[in-house]
């Protein structure tokens, strides 16, 4: 079977990936589970509202004035009884200071409540010792604050209470079973498996008849009996649930020894019955702890669930956050590239050979003829070209935005030198052909001054062809290398994979791995001893139930 080592050090695991605030109660609650798993002290706690005589019952047990009893608001911190030869009084600070001392006066210091009902926050634990039998058999008593008073209050009775192995709650016989007492069965101690509870019914002697005793005692056992059902405990196995105690008058008695006395309020059949009750669940009282230490693990299991589904939920919208910003950046990136590709392709269109000469042939061979393509170069063809380029620098200046670089953004297309003319070649002839036809004063040959214009036309038609032929080529070429240079950075960053995201898949990884571990524990499967039958049980309880009340009386007597 799986060590109690293993399974606290899986629970406390499991409770260490809770939410330290909204889960702050579960997380105490796994603690002090832990603890008491592998402690060996047996604890019972007496839980009461303010003024049911509490602090009163466990002075009548002691048979003296050890626990502050006022009818203001006392006890603040619980206080706990171990056995002792002798009184003693231990009181922990946080500094790590301890007081000890072996008068009851000093609990009213540090331990009664102020008259704004605050206790002492600097104070840590307070132990009295007190040589008692039924707390040198093991037993531990609990003292704890009254409830239904401040929410700190009773947030630490709610604490403390799950520390104990059997719960006394104190009953005001006038004011049964009030709604407080009853939200304190259901979800102080029956949610959190805490099924080990007995009643005592307090200022029974205040009643004015014997009918109203009777009547308020039967009304009392009914109500009790019905919450015994809940509980299902094995543990308190035909076993009263209910006792009568006067605890003032049993403390009076105590005090002066009166035996008749101490029987008639009912005291000593209530100590016989805790030593019975300890005889019965000595043997088996780590499986009274292992439901509410079930309960506290379906509590974190449940919690750690819930956890790990919102940050799933959580990594579900941060993955569509991411896809939606990826899409944004490929979108973006797409629509770059697709601009730049077209203006480079508007460039390329216009720099293609035929549509040069279609659009400019006849302008430039018009602007040659007349000595003025120099101007016709700066005002019209460059400036066209000039468009073009510009279209696709704006272009490299928005992917230098989106880079955030300082990307060189000039296309620098050259033009070739003024385009060369040669001349036919005679010229020379021709021209002295027409000195001799003015000094012979003969007609001018129409024929071949003709064919001179012909040749220079074809002549300036060969250069603009050579100018745009070599324009277009070279401009080409520059541009597919400007091309070539600036597509690589028409690539946008990504955006880069979300810590956030992996952090978040390794906590719900975490939690997983621990409710896997939580999940395999056989540490809470019931093993229950083998009973006894009906019979045996009802004559060993009769058996222990004598035994405790005559060595009571006889305790009593001779303390």
């Amino acid at each position: 079977m799986e060590s109690t080592v293993n399974f606290t050090k899986n629970l406390r695991q499991a409770a260490s990936l809770l939410d330290p605030k909204s889960d702050a109660q579960l997380i105490s609650d796994v603690e002090t589970v832990c603890q008491q798993l592998v402690d060996s002290a047996f604890r019972i706690g007496v839980v009461a509202p303010f003024n049911f005589g509490k602090s009163t019952l466990l002075n009548a047990i002691l048979g003296r004035d050890v626990m502050p009893t006022k009818c203001i608001r006392t006890t603040g911190s619980a206080i706990r009884i171990k056995y002792g030869k002798k009184l003693k009084i231990w009181i922990t600070f946080a500094s790590g200071e301890v007081i000890k001392s072996s008068f009851v006066e000093i609990l009213e210091e540090y331990v009664v409540l102020d008259k704004q009902g605050n206790i002492r926050q600097d104070v840590v634990s307070v132990e009295v010792f007190y040589p008692h039998p039924l707390l040198k058999r093991g037993i531990e008593l609990l003292d704890l604050p009254g409830i239904n008073d401040t929410e700190a209050q009773n947030k630490l009775v709610q604490n403390e209470l799950l520390q104990v192995d059997l719960v006394i709650q104190i009953l005001h016989a006038q004011q049964l079973f009030t709604l407080t007492e009853q939200d304190i069965l259901n979800q102080w101690l029956i949610k959190r498996g805490m099924r080990n509870v007995i009643f005592v019914m307090n200022w029974m002697n205040k009643l004015r008849t014997r009918q109203d005793i009777r009547n308020v005692y039967d009304e009392a056992k009914v109500i009790t009996n019905d919450f015994k059902l809940d509980f299902q405990t094995d543990l308190l196995y035909r076993l009263n649930s209910l006792y009568r105690v006067d605890a003032l008058p049993a403390l009076r008695a105590k005090k002066k020894n009166k035996l008749h006395a101490m029987v008639n309020t009912g005291l000593v059949r209530f100590e016989a019955a805790l030593h019975t009750i300890y005889s019965f669940q000595k043997s088996q009282v780590f499986h009274a702890r292992c439901p509410r230490a079930k309960i506290i693990t379906e509590q974190v299991q449940q919690a750690l669930q819930t956890k790990a589904q919102l940050i799933t939920d959580e990594i579900a919208i941060l993955e569509k956050d991411n896809r939606i910003a990826l899409a944004t950046v490929e979108s973006k990136e797409k629509l770059l590239m697709q601009e730049f590709k077209t203006s480079v392709k508007n460039l390329r269109n216009w720099l293609n050979l035929s549509n040069l000469k279609t659009s400019y042939y006849f302008e430039a061979l018009l602007s040659l003829q007349e000595s003025k393509f120099h101007i016709w170069k700066q005002n019209c063809f460059k400036k066209d070209l000039l468009i073009y380029q510009q279209a696709i620098e704006r272009q490299i200046g928005r992917i230098s935005s989106e880079l955030n670089e300082n990307l060189p953004q000039k296309l620098d297309i050259t033009f070739p030198r003024f385009p060369t003319v040669e001349l036919p070649d005679n010229e020379t002839e021709n021209f002295g052909s027409k000195l001799r036809n003015i000094f012979a004063r003969k007609a001018k040959s129409r024929k071949s001054a003709l064919e001179y214009e012909n040749s220079l036309l074809r002549a300036q038609e060969k250069a603009v062809n050579n100018y745009f032929t070599q324009f277009s080529q070279e401009a080409l070429e520059t541009l597919s290398e400007y091309e070539k240079k600036f597509q690589p950075f028409i690539s946008l960053p990504k955006p880069p994979k979300s810590q956030e995201i992996a952090n978040k898949r390794s906590e719900v990884e975490l939690i997983n791995d621990s409710l896997k571990n939580l999940q395999k524990s056989n540490f809470l499967k019931s093993t229950k001893d083998k009973q006894r039958s009906f019979y045996q049980q009802e004559v060993w309880k009769i058996m222990t139930f004598i035994k405790y009340y005559v060595l009571t009386m006889f305790w009593s007597k001779f303390r």
